[in-house]
């Protein structure tokens, strides 16, 4: 009986296989919509309509869609969402570039498709170049838009305030791990005030250099400042190291402010080199240079280390070097050069670091005089391309020097014999901006040009000394 019913389950399975199948199987793919006029980015000042209306075309059938636009708001941490065809919006978002995310349903289908593209928000001071300038006595901000026009004194003509003379820096604020977006500058100056902290898009005064610590200080000379990637700035102010703080959130209100100074005895020449880790997330440490001891300093960041460090190589004596520093600048930790003077003569240092992860190693490798010697005064101006050359001042003149065969060319631009007071290289060594008395001249210093006037801008008031160009 039972090989009977094991029999008919046999022969129902084969009869249910040999079934026909009578389910459709032909799928039919739906095109995805034809989507046209949507750019990739739209530029849109601040305060005007900003109107995005793609011509969107079904395939699938009527031309029956709908749309959600999603705008991204990192420092509100939220996102602007509207739901119309088109956007139709008064554009009242920051100076920064807002990532959109366009969703278009097909609602013969319900199928959905994603678009993305970036609203970047300007402001009058969005694009264009800052220049800092002044005597001893005032100084001035002035912004020359990007068409050529000059506006003298814009710092003052908003703020209804005039800062103090002496210019000397001006630094960006940027976080590039949070929006990656300039959001001040700092503007130094000579005196016990320091430097100001303005807004890079309004250029309005957001506080003084005095105000941001944490506890007030009676003066807070500005030596020199460095720009961080966090959005913090480390500066050398009365001589001493600061670092500032980065332990909130990049939108608190104590973020980047100023505690107290790195411990330790020195006395800071205003300049600092710092090299990143291997990740190129973080400061690994810093070289400073202690200008009455003359000697040259290692830090880490909240850190003095002195002259903890084992020197290799003999070319001189990194701990007790006994001359002062002129400039200093690197190509990479294992190729900076510094220039200073011994006793009027201008000699030349070069030399290597390895202080990552705790070595300390300091290879003192070159000490020469400076073939241009003759050619450097009290008031010479340097910088640094990153194809290897240097740039200085003498007598009204500026020359190009390449410290692998220690030629020296004088650059063909004039400038009427005017001390000059800037010096800077832009765009990637492709440009040099030389700065003196009422004037700016931007040359060009791209492969086969030495130093040929591409423009020059009249009108600055008193003498520059930094420029910041956004573009």
């Amino acid at each position: 009986m039972k090989k009977i019913y094991l029999l008919i389950l046999c022969l129902s399975a084969i009869i249910a296989g040999c079934y026909k199948d009578k389910g459709n199987y032909d799928y039919v793919e739906v095109p995805a919509p034809i989507m046209a006029g949507l750019d990739s980015v739209y530029h849109v000042m601040s305060g005007d309509s900003l109107i995005v209306a793609p011509v969107i075309t079904l395939k699938s059938g009527p031309n029956d869609y709908s749309c959600e636009w999603k705008i991204n708001v990192p420092e509100r941490a939220t996102t602007d969402d509207y739901f119309t065809r088109d956007l139709r919006i008064v554009y009242g978002l920051g100076a920064a570039r807002y990532t959109v995310l366009l969703k278009v349903t097909d609602n013969n289908t319900g199928q959905k498709y994603f678009y993305d593209f970036v609203i970047s928000g300007q402001t009058a001071f969005t694009r264009g170049s800052l220049v800092l300038s002044g005597n001893g006595s005032s100084t001035s901000l002035s912004f020359i838009k990007p068409d050529g026009t000059l506006q003298a004194d814009i710092y003052e003509a908003i703020n209804k305030e005039a800062m103090p003379g002496g210019p000397r820096q001006i630094v960006q604020v940027r976080n590039q791990f949070y929006m990656n977006q300039i959001t001040q500058y700092w503007l130094t100056f000579g005196g016990n005030e320091g430097a100001v902290l303005i807004d890079a898009n309004t250029l309005g005064k957001v506080r003084s250099l005095k105000e941001n610590f944490y506890q007030p200080m009676a003066a807070t000379r500005a030596d020199y400042f460095l720009r961080n990637l966090n959005g913090t700035t480390t500066a050398i102010i009365n001589d001493q190291l600061y670092m500032g703080t980065f332990e909130t959130a990049p939108f608190g209100s104590y973020y980047g402010f100023f505690g107290v100074a790195v411990n330790g005895e020195y006395k800071l020449a205003p300049q600092l080199l710092q090299e990143l880790t291997e990740s190129g997330q973080a400061v690994s440490h810093f070289l400073g240079f202690d200008k009455e001891k003359k000697r040259f300093l290692r830090f880490l960041p909240g850190t003095y280390l002195d002259t903890t460090y084992t020197v290799f190589d003999s070319a001189f004596v990194p701990k007790d070097l006994g001359m002062d520093l002129l400039y200093m600048e690197k190509f990479s930790d294992n190729d900076i050069y510094a220039f200073c003077d011994s006793l009027g003569k201008t000699m030349q240092l070069r030399f290597g670091l390895n202080w990552r992860e705790g070595r300390q190693q300091f290879n003192a490798r070159e000490m020469k005089k400076f073939k241009g010697d003759s050619l450097v005064t009290a008031t010479t101006k340097w910088a640094v391309s990153p194809v290897g050359v240097f740039y200085f001042t003498g007598n009204g003149k500026v020359y190009r020097y390449n410290p692998l065969n220690e030629e020296i060319r004088e650059l063909n631009a004039a400038f009427g014999g005017k001390e000059i007071t800037l010096l800077k290289i832009e765009q990637n060594g492709n440009l040099l901006v030389v700065g003196v008395e009422g004037e700016l001249h931007i040359l060009d210093t791209s492969v086969g040009h030495f130093g040929d006037l591409i423009r020059k801008t009249t009108g600055i008031p008193g003498s520059p000394t930094d420029i910041f160009i956004r573009e």
